[in-house]
Order: C-alpha cells, then sequence, then structure tokens
C-alpha cells in the first residue's frame, strides 16, 4: 500500500504510523514539556537511554507480541536516515523536563529538491506525533501541531498528511478536521495456515499458460536489468489505488534503487525478488520480500506488481508462489509473513485471502490543506 506519502520510504524511516490523543500524567507540570530537536547522528548516549526506554513502552502498547529490533539496529537505521538521498527527515523528542523523561516524538519529513519525484509532491509534509498513554489529551499534540504547521507554511507546504492504526489516533484525526482518504491493513499469513499443495498447483500453473515466460531471481539488481527494472518498479507501485490522496508518481531511478540496496545491506538485510521476463526481454511482472535477521520469525512482503497489459495470466500467482516455496527453504524460522495493502487494492487482496492471509491491523490515512489545519489551531 503507497499510503501516507512513499511507502517504503516512510516504513525505512521507523516513523510510527500513530498519531495519537493526549491525557497528561497527574504527576507532571504542563510547563515543564518541552519539544527538543532529536538529532539521531549527534545525540548522546543518554538521549538515545531515554529513546530506548520510550520505545520499549510503544513496543509493549501496540506490538507486544513481535520481536523488538535491537538497539543499534534501531540507531543506525536512524542515523542511516538523516543522510537520506531523496527525503528530508525533522525528529523531535516530546520531554518531560521534571522529571527528565522522553515521553513522545514529533516526526516529520518533506521530499529533497534533487528527488526525481519532487515536482509532483513538492506541496506535501507527512507528520506522525506520538505519545505515551499517561501524556495524552491534555494539549501536548496541539503545541506539536502548531509547529508542524509553521514549518508547513514557512516552506510552502499546502498538504500535511498523517495517519493511524489505533482507536484514539482515528479519532484524534477526525477531531482536528482531517480528510480520510485512504484505508488500508496489515495483513499476516501464518505458515501453519498456508495449502502447500495451492502453492506448488500456482508454481505449475505459470509456465503452463506463459510457456515462453522465464522466471528469474536474485538479491541484487543485475546490472544489465536495472534501468528496465527501475521502469517497471516505477509503473506497477504507481498503478496502486490511492483513494483521494494527493500524492503523485512516486519515481525510482536506477540510481535510487541501488541506494536502496545499499542501505538494505548495511542493515544486514536480504532482499529477494522474482521477476517475469517475456520472449522480447520485457520485465512484465515482480515480487520482492524483505529478510530482517533481527525478526527472524517474520518476513516482509512488499511490492508485486504486473504490467496491465500482461494481467489475466496468472503471473501475480506464479511470482508469489515460487517466492513463497523458497522463502520455505532458504528461511525455515520464518513462520508468519506480513503484508501492507490498501483496502480498494482488490487483485492483490484476492491472492492474499487465497493464500491464507488475515488482517492483523486496519489503519486510516488523513490529509489536510495547511490552511484547515491553520483554522484548526486558531484559538487553540
Amino acid at each position: 500500500m503507497k499510503s501516507m506519502y512513499l511507502v517504503s520510504r516512510i516504513k525505512s524511516l521507523n516513523f510510527s504510523k500513530k498519531t495519537r490523543g493526549i491525557d497528561m500524567s497527574k504527576n507532571s507540570d504542563i510547563n515543564k514539556i518541552e519539544i527538543i530537536e532529536f538529532n539521531p547522528i549527534k545525540c548522546s548516549r543518554e538521549e538515545w537511554q531515554q529513546y530506548h526506554y520510550y520505545r520499549r513502552i510503544r513496543h509493549e502498547e501496540i506490538s507486544p507480541d513481535d520481536p523488538l529490533t535491537p538497539d543499534e539496529i534501531v540507531e543506525k537505521g536512524l542515523q542511516m536516515q538523516m543522510n537520506h538521498p531523496e527525503m528530508v527527515p525533522y525528529m523531535y523528542t516530546i520531554k518531560d523536563t521534571s522529571i527528565n523523561k522522553r515521553i513522545g516524538t514529533v516526526a516529520f519529513m518533506v521530499i529533497r529538491e534533487t528527488s526525481p519525484s519532487y515536482e509532483g509532491n513538492k506541496h506535501l509534509i507527512q507528520y506522525d506525533i506520538i505519545l505515551l498513554p499517561e501524556y495524552r489529551r491534555n494539549r501536548i499534540g496541539t503545541r506539536a501541531l502548531k509547529m508542524i504547521y509553521d514549518f508547513a507554511v514557512k516552506n510552502e507546504k499546502s498538504i500535511v498528511i498523517t495517519g493511524s492504526e489505533e482507536s484514539d489516533g482515528k479519532a484524534f484525526l477526525k477531531a482536528i478536521g482531517a480528510q480520510i482518504v485512504l484505508s488500508g491493513v496489515e495483513n499476516r499469513l501464518d505458515f501453519a495456515d498456508i495449502d502447500w499443495n495451492m502453492i506448488e498447483e500456482w508454481e505449475n500453473e505459470g509456465p503452463n499458460r506463459s510457456p515462453e515466460t522465464k522466471l528469474e531471481f536474485f538479491y541484487s539488481i543485475p546490472e544489465e536489468l536495472i534501468e528496465p527494472y527501475s521502469k517497471i518498479y516505477t509503473e506497477t507501485l504507481n498503478q496502486q489505488p490511492l483513494g483521494d490522496l494527493d500524492v503523485k508518481d512516486i519515481i525510482y531511478t536506477p540510481e535510487s534503487l541501488r541506494e536502496m540496496e545499499k542501505r538494505r545491506k548495511e542493515l544486514g538485510r536480504t532482499h529477494l525478488t522474482y521477476i517475469t521476463t517475456e520472449p522480447n526481454g520485457e520485465i512484465s511482472g515482480l515480487t520482492e520480500m524483505l529478510f530482517m535477521p533481527e525478526r527472524e520469525n517474520m518476513i516482509v512482503q512488499l511490492l508485486t506488481g504486473v504490467k496491465q497489459e500482461h494481467r489475466g495470466r496468472g503471473l501475480g500467482k506464479w511470482l508469489k508462489a515460487t517466492m513463497m516455496l523458497r522463502i520455505k527453504e532458504e528461511f525455515p524460522s520464518v513462520r508468519i509473513v506480513t503484508t501492507d495493502n490498501a483496502t480498494t487494492n482488490t487483485p492483490m487482496l484476492s491472492i492474499n485471502d487465497r493464500l491464507g492471509f488475515k488482517v492483523h491491523k486496519e489503519g486510516i490515512t488523513g490529509q489536510m490543506k495547511t490552511e484547515e489545519l491553520g483554522k484548526y489551531l486558531e484559538g487553540k
């Protein structure tokens, strides 16, 4: 699901998609709450310790059954994002100075002027405001929104976007008057629920229906394929339904794909890709997965796409089935496949339903015109 802005970019930033309501701790002083810049490259060990303590509380609240990413991986990932070639991130700590404790996060991002996707998306700012439970519903979020609004006005950003998978976050979006433009789900597939006979049938059906089509696998995109691969990746990603989300095409170049490869490698992650190619050499479809050793029981299904003119031949099923069989063999520790889909992406949801994916979390994306946000903030 290409939700909130750039789905792969947003997820790589490790920003939570949990915009929250607010309720102040009875033992704290509202005047002691500060919003302070958080720079992962320059921050002290004490700041990191406070960050990890905070994220552990959040992890127990929203994903208690999932593996917790090790501190060093989180730190390295956030440090890498500060020099992201296409996105400009801004990160802040919400701190209760009366007890020297991090109690929340404000994060937002805009597209870098040198990005190939800049012209179509230069009007956007995507943000997150997150607070620990005892600090919600006491106007701290309003202060953070005012900071985001001021930045948007100063930098001529006309649309602000955020989202939530939590009930109070969804209520918050409604309260500020955000337009709900997209709904999506995180679907999960338990290996225990997979019909492996059906998977093998799909794998066999693919070449039977398309005998001249070839299936190719790689961990790193071959140099001779990187140019055409970047084109089909861009095309199929942007075919995903976006509802009324005011996001234009996200453009992937050979350079941006190589940068993504480099960053994944530095974090110790394994990226797997299958493509189908036609007799004339054209790439007709692709599927990709990402394995993170810190979450060894899970693997992430990323983009699966088939070019419009090649649909109806079962290429999507062939690609997914072959990938699933490879994961079963190559990563025996994996028990769960997780993926994100827009609820309007009917073709992909149909395949996922037959595979046995089940809804794990439901989320929404909301957007507002900057001027509408300003009206909401008047008198707050």
